[in-house]
């Protein structure tokens, strides 16, 4: 006859068996997978069953490379959890990985936020091998099209700055913090091309997109704590805010690239005209598909490009603008010498171009330093599908790789004084311009950024125009100026700050005439557009405690 001490026994079997093969697992996911290997030095000794991970998470990323770097030299090995990271800091072993050794290490690695995206294997961020490689092609095809490097594009980026100018001018000469504005201006750039259409400046539902575009770039989570991100998704309640993280990510992609295909193919099936980088797309995967089968384009794939031709060429272009106007303030001589540069070259009765842009070489200077002091992509990570050796360490298969861009960035060996904000370091005795290898703000090698070319038209355009027409002056003359401090998520954001926008640094143009340092304000805006309440502006980039949600279907 069954007893009750039967089934206790049988519970406590099952119990210990349950946690032998839980235990099991995690020694074997934990296990170093890189012994026998002669890896670069640990910084400090690790720890089982977390390795470095705890000492990794104790400050900042950038902090703690910077430390681990001192101890450990420019190329160092971390264990986290069980799996090995590799950071790379010297340029020429940086450049090695991303140009030399780019078979060996070709591809981005997958992460748990990459699977929240739905978006493994996919786009040209994620996309891998040949998909990658076709992703990739097909969008620089269709960028070209719509005029990337060309007078057409350059046309619109302007058309965009007179809008951004009439925001601007309806807060006659009070501080703003331009962060928000600026983002709709460049994502209108891009928007577009990819829509084929661009968006009001007070549209609630494209304010709140840049709102939620803004708060994932800026809440996104280090990349030693993206395991515990898949964690968070099945816990019933919002562990570190990674939820409500997600869902500001995801609402990219569901507010915006699925309505806008799906908008895009009812236009491709009433025989509209391609208008769109969506249009082109969807009309090249037609084609190619009825030809191959095995087409690797789809809507997966035109979904996870969309996001990151969207993020990426919104984000990291409208926060090197933001740098740069902090940086002026810091350094007002800066700004006179641009304005001095502009006046001579260009005048004030015409619009700056790019075929301004050889005899603009101060400008042209203070953009590069900017990109260099901000050093925006700090880290770029790669992954190792087959084992290589890197200045004599052997670098084995599944490591990944972060290159330290800001190190070659702010090395001392290669910049003088690096933490100074000088644009003098990229010109030589007689002005002319210096190209720097160490330079990298789009990455090197053929995983280099597909956008770069349009970034820059959108800095030189935006930069040029911005000190033709104002004077950045800080928000009350008398105080302190905004601090120069620098956060890192996945790119880095200076903090929060307002800015007067006054006329020109002389109060006249270059002909002479006297000009108004009043902005004159078009009769026709509204007064009570959503930009102008600098409040919401603070609370959508994080200076009050309570965060916007989301963007939802309906809103």
């Amino acid at each position: 006859m069954f007893q009750l001490t039967d089934f206790t026994e049988i519970t406590w079997a099952l119990v210990a068996v349950v946690i032998g093969t839980l235990g099991y697992w995690a020694w074997r996911k934990l296990k170093p997978k890189y012994n026998g290997y002669n890896i670069p030095p640990f910084p400090v000794k690790r720890s089982f069953p977390l390795g470095h991970l705890r000492a990794w998470t104790k400050g900042s990323e950038l902090e703690n490379i910077a430390n681990f770097r001192e101890k450990a030299g420019d190329i160092f090995s971390l264990d986290l959890a069980g799996n090995l990271v590799v950071v790379v800091s010297d340029f020429d072993a940086i450049k090695e990985v991303m140009v030399n050794r780019w078979t060996e290490a070709p591809d981005r690695p997958t992460s748990p936020v990459t699977y929240i995206l739905e978006e493994v294997d996919l786009g040209i961020v994620n996309g891998k091998g040949e998909r990658w490689k076709a992703e990739r092609g097909t969008a620089l095809t269709i960028l070209r099209s719509f005029g990337m490097g060309k007078n057409i594009l350059a046309e619109k980026i302007q058309e965009e700055f007179e809008i951004f100018l009439e925001k601007i001018a309806e807060f006659k000469g009070k501080p703003v913090d331009t962060k928000l504005l600026i983002n709709v201006s460049i994502s209108n750039i891009i928007c577009s091309i990819i829509v084929g259409k661009r968006f009001n400046h007070d549209d609630p539902s494209f304010v709140k997109l840049m709102q939620n575009l803004s708060y994932a770039f800026q809440r996104s989570p280090g990349f030693a704590l993206t395991p515990f991100v898949a964690i968070a998704k099945r816990l019933p309640f919002d562990l570190f805010g990674f939820q409500t993280w997600m869902d500001h990510v995801l609402s990219i992609r569901s507010n915006f690239s699925i309505p806008h295909i799906k908008e895009a193919k009812e236009n491709l099936a009433k025989g509209e005209a391609l208008t769109s980088y969506i249009t082109s797309y969807l009309e090249k995967m037609r084609k190619e598909n009825e030809l191959n089968s095995s087409s690797l384009l789809n809507d997966e794939n035109l979904i996870a490009t969309i996001r990151g031709l969207f993020a990426a060429g919104t984000e990291t272009v409208s926060t090197t603008i933001y740098w740069c106007i902090l940086l002026c303030l810091h350094h007002p001589e800066i700004q006179d010498k641009v304005y001095k540069e502009i006046s001579e070259q260009v005048g004030h009765g015409r619009r700056v171009t790019m075929h301004d842009r050889p005899n603009l070489r101060y400008l042209d200077a203070v953009i590069r330093e900017t990109q260099r002091y901000a050093s925006l992509a700090p880290m770029l990570p790669r992954k190792v599908v087959k084992s290589f050796e890197l200045n004599g360490f052997n670098i084995p298969k599944d490591t990944v790789i972060l290159l330290n861009i800001y190190s070659s960035l702010h090395d001392a060996k290669v910049w003088d004084d690096p933490e100074n904000f000088c644009p003098e370091r990229f010109l030589d005795s007689k002005g002319n311009l210096i190209n720097h290898e160490e330079l990298v703000p789009f990455g090197l090698g053929k995983r280099s950024c597909p956008g770069e070319a349009l970034a820059k038209m959108e800095l030189f355009i935006f930069m040029s125009s911005l000190f033709q027409r104002f004077r950045f002056e800080p928000e009350d003359p008398s105080g302190e100026l905004p601090p120069i401090e620098k956060y890192f998520t996945i790119v880095l954001y200076p903090k929060n700050y307002r800015v007067r926008l006054s006329g020109p640094p002389s109060g006249q143009g270059a002909d002479g005439r006297a000009r108004s340092r009043d902005i004159r304000v078009p009769a026709d805006l509204r007064a009570d557009s959503v930009l102008t309440m600098p409040l919401e502006v603070c609370k959508a980039f994080g200076l009050y405690n309570r965060q916007p949600g989301p963007v939802r279907a309906g809103e």
